[in-house]
């Protein structure tokens, strides 16, 4: 079973949120939601209490089902940014009765064979980057991450190895090898910020080719916005999720 954490009331509607790679607390700016709503952060392949662990998709996906009968509710919501964000499109995908919504922020899903081993080529040196604790604790703050948080993620990062680094970007997942999710038909909402890669807003395009699913360009954002700008996000994800609800 996957470790989580928990925000907010049992009682109130539940809303997954799955962090993006190696970054447990990608949520940090949202967890304020949890005043309306119970909050689950589970800790997935290469980051918190799972840092060691590699990343495979489908086992992934298999664990995030099993917690989510635990959880007792007819149906939640999720969020997913990057590789959080492909793991939610699969979920939705099997099994879209599960969920009122789901939300994908800059979830790439066009994976070119020579960016893939452009960024496995580089898993050794990042992986070795991610283990200088001061590196760490900097992009924590910048990422307006608590002390507790930026902390909390020097130290599992120490963990991560060269085989999980390479793993994130190993199992990009390919929206064209999913069919499923052109027959999903709940509310859905993709988000990619208007500095990213063309592949991501690339991307967006492929996602809103279902047409539950909407789509939206956030201006003057980057990859990082759930951390850099959530005073635009967080109105745009309080509107979506109370028409949802």
């Amino acid at each position: 079973m996957l470790y989580y954490d928990e925000y907010g009331s049992k009682e109130n509607p539940t809303i997954m949120l799955l962090h993006g790679a190696g970054a447990l607390d990608t949520f940090c700016r949202q967890y304020c939601f949890s005043d309306k709503y119970h909050l689950i952060v589970p800790h997935l392949a290469g980051a918190g209490k799972a840092a060691t662990e590699i990343y495979e998709p489908e086992k992934t996906v298999e664990e995030l089902f099993a917690l989510i009968k635990t959880l007792h509710k007819k149906r939640i919501g999720v969020i997913g940014h990057s590789l959080g964000g492909q793991i939610a499109i699969m979920l939705v995908s099997k099994q879209p009765e599960l969920f009122d919504f789901a939300v994908f922020l800059s979830a790439w899903v066009n994976p070119k064979p020579n960016t893939i081993r452009m960024y496995c080529s580089l898993a050794g040196l990042s992986a070795k980057m991610l283990h200088w604790r001061w590196l760490v604790q900097f992009q924590g703050k910048y990422w307006n991450y608590t002390k507790k948080q930026a902390d909390n993620m020097a130290e599992y990062s120490k963990q991560i190895t060269p085989q999980v680094y390479d793993s994130f970007f190993s199992n990009t997942l390919d929206l064209s090898k999913l069919p499923e999710y052109q027959a999903v038909t709940i509310p859905m909402l993709a988000i990619c910020g208007s500095k990213e890669v063309r592949d991501m807003k690339t991307s967006l395009t492929l996602l809103a080719q279902n047409p539950n699913c909407q789509t939206m360009i956030l201006q003057g954002a980057n990859h990082d916005f759930p951390m850099r700008n959530a005073k635009q996000l967080n109105p745009m994800l309080e509107k979506f999720i109370s028409e949802c609800l």
